[in-house]
């Protein structure tokens, strides 16, 4: 699908943060799952759809796996953020996915999406939403209890760090979800990001 002119340079604005530091650990664990049948995939945090785009065209090939994406495309108080305009941001993501019909999209806060569901139904669930440790804590709690056995949980940004303090970076918060689903879980990576596998 070809993007047009206008929506090429609006999306050529914004950093790809995907492609920075997110790619290769998709690759080297979401590869195995590429063309099954019935995924389900969950993503908090869209910004303008790089991952979206990549999960879609790359994994969730059938017509019958969906991704959904929430995010409130409205940014947050991180100073990159202040500088983005987010009328714009959620056109670029608009535009990538009007032609992905397994995408399904969700602009609210994840807290409500997430205690909006019961059953533990999603294969994948990427956490790169809120960065505040207080938010990531939250939205790794949530979104376990969904997570089939067997599937994975991805946290972004787990080494970046915020000059406003430990409150407002996301590692420990990380590390303590980490240990507390220990019995339960297996890291698969460790790196600018953490991976875990729930165990069946």
């Amino acid at each position: 699908m070809m993007l047009s002119i206008k929506v090429m340079a609006m999306l050529n604005k914004y950093p790809n943060w995907f492609e920075m530091t997110a790619k290769g650990n998709f690759e080297s664990q979401l590869l195995p799952l590429a063309g099954k049948f019935n995924l389900r995939f969950l993503q908090i945090g869209a910004f303008t759809g790089d991952a979206t785009v990549w999960l879609v065209d790359n994994i969730l090939t059938q017509a019958n796996s969906v991704l959904e994406d929430v995010d409130i495309w409205t940014g947050s108080d991180e100073q990159e953020h202040k500088d983005m305009d987010w009328t714009d941001v959620e056109q670029v993501y608009d535009s990538r996915i009007a032609f992905r019909p397994n995408v399904i999209k969700y602009k609210m806060p994840s807290t409500g999406y997430l205690k909006s569901l019961e059953e533990p139904t999603f294969d994948f669930i990427y956490i790169d939403g809120d960065h505040t440790a207080e938010g990531v804590l939250r939205d790794a709690l949530l979104a376990w209890r969904l997570l089939k056995p067997g599937g994975i949980i991805a946290f972004d940004d787990y080494l970046w760090e915020d000059p406003r303090g430990v409150e407002f970076q996301p590692g420990w918060s990380i590390d303590t979800f980490v240990g507390a689903v220990k019995d339960e879980s297996e890291v698969l990576l460790s790196n600018s990001q953490v991976w875990l596998r729930k165990r069946v």
